[in-house]
């Protein structure tokens, strides 16, 4: 039976485990044997019993952060197909792997585009055999990590068919949540860290003016919560903010929404978030970080905020020029039914047809 190790950063719930968790299950009708490897946040195993649901063929998943540990294990257990995302420890292992001989067939998965995220693979760049990229930024792949082929693969996954959200929907949604039962509510639904940017939620709701509520949902980060906190202690939105924190179903948090606000710094294809707002009817204000500016369309039931670096928050004055351009709209029920309506075709769209799974098969199928 083959031997296939996944080396990845970490193990708590976020857009690249779910990368990884659709990778591993992908080999699921394979005889293959699978190892899944980390190097941080070792109590956080927040993705390991899917992983092994739906792949029974996962035999380990263990806490291995450092250099010397990877070297070692990897020596001792000579894996078939190393898959690889973000593992420094493996990565630094990797070199001193090939000088004593053992050259580990490896496939290493890439989130984005920017020179800063690809500067990192250029220790290993000579001993990948295919870069998987999670959207067309070959070019710069090219430019800068070398020739061996890459293979697009967007991480769009089989979905549940999804219904827009409805006014009673919505109706319930707040009343469940204890948010108003009308006027706009505007928010941010997902894991809320310093890349994410939770403040600038916040500037973007009080730039769009009149009475809006403004909802936070999902596990915050204990520095970027203080910091979210101390933001709003001084904003006019005080008042009208309701913070849920990590709820045990999301669905109702993104259902309550008028508008779905994110203001990451970056972000890898597009983000499972998003997904989960379109496919309800809830229209989407996002930067164009990542592959979401190549794939939502500028005023078709999605909002774009120009942003071509990938460290920075976003301008204030490019989030006045949001707020300004949405306000109206959202203050008009016929234009923004058409939004929401738009919304749920191009969400509900994107994954249709889609089979991530069979194209992650093909492009390891040389090592199995």
């Amino acid at each position: 039976m083959k031997h296939v190790v996944f080396a990845h950063r970490k193990l708590s719930f976020g857009g690249g485990e779910r990368v990884l968790l659709e990778q591993v299950a992908a080999l699921a009708g394979l005889p293959v044997k699978v190892s899944v490897i980390f190097r941080k946040e070792p109590g956080k195993r927040d993705i390991e019993p899917e992983l092994r649901q739906r792949n029974p063929n996962v035999a380990e998943v263990l806490h291995l952060p450092g250099a010397v540990g990877a070297f070692r294990w990897l020596r001792r257990t000579r894996p078939d197909l190393l898959v690889l995302c973000n593992h420094k420890g493996v990565q630094r292992a990797l070199p001193w792997l090939a000088r004593f001989g053992l050259r580990i067939p490896t496939v290493l998965t890439l989130h984005e585009h920017y020179e800063r995220h690809l500067r990192k693979y250029r220790g290993v760049r000579n001993l990948v055999d295919r870069w998987i990229c999670t959207y067309d930024f070959t070019t710069a792949v090219r430019q800068h990590l070398g020739t061996a082929p890459c293979s697009i693969i967007h991480p769009l996954y089989p979905r549940a068919e999804a219904r827009a959200a409805t006014a009673k929907d919505r109706a319930a949604a707040r009343q469940q949540l204890g948010l108003p039962g009308t006027g706009v509510v505007v928010g941010y639904v997902g894991q809320i860290d310093g890349r994410k940017d939770p403040v600038s939620v916040l500037r973007f709701t009080e730039a769009l003016g009149g009475e809006a509520a403004l909802l936070f949902a999902g596990r915050e980060e204990p520095e970027t919560a203080a910091t979210l906190q101390a933001a709003l202690d001084t904003s006019p939105l005080k008042g009208r903010t309701c913070r849920l924190g990590p709820l045990p179903d999301l669905g109702p948090a993104f259902t309550a929404l008028d508008l779905y606000v994110m203001t990451s710094r970056n972000e890898g294809f597009f983000p499972l978030a998003l997904i989960e707002a379109l496919e309800r009817g809830v229209p989407v204000l996002a930067p164009t970080v990542g592959g979401i500016g190549t794939m939502l369309k500028d005023g078709e039931g999605g909002f774009l905020i120009p942003k071509p670096d990938d460290r920075k928050t976003i301008e204030d004055g490019l989030l006045r020029a949001a707020a300004a351009r949405i306000a109206p709209l959202l203050a008009d029920p016929a234009a923004w039914e058409a939004q929401r309506a738009k919304a749920h075709a191009f969400g509900t769209a994107l994954t249709r047809d889609y089979d991530a799974a069979a194209k992650f098969r093909e492009a390891v199928a040389p090592w199995l």
